[in-house]
């Protein structure tokens, strides 16, 4: 269970710093990821849905899917009460 900043890994981090100010597409949290740790886009683009179902399951985010009405759909995510306190 991730208690602790020091619990996170790098690419946690990120996310979590970057959900403080307002939720995000999962394309945005691609950008900042590959900006501020050693993932490529690519990986990032790959990695997304693990990441943010894994911190979604430790009950630091919430994450889901927005679809429009032409049935394209992408990631969504914002920060829980217990991501707040972890990382504010």
């Amino acid at each position: 269970m991730i208690d602790t900043i020091d619990a996170l890994q790098q690419h946690q981090l990120v996310i979590l710093r970057r959900l403080r100010k307002s939720p995000l597409t999962e394309f945005e949290l691609a950008l900042e990821i590959a900006a501020h740790s050693g993932y490529t886009p690519d990986q990032c683009e790959e990695n997304m849905v693990a990441w943010l179902t894994e911190l979604r399951d430790e009950g630091l985010i919430w994450s889901g899917a927005l679809t429009n009405e032409h049935g394209q759909s992408m990631l969504a995510a914002a920060l829980t009460n217990r991501g707040k306190e972890l990382v504010c």
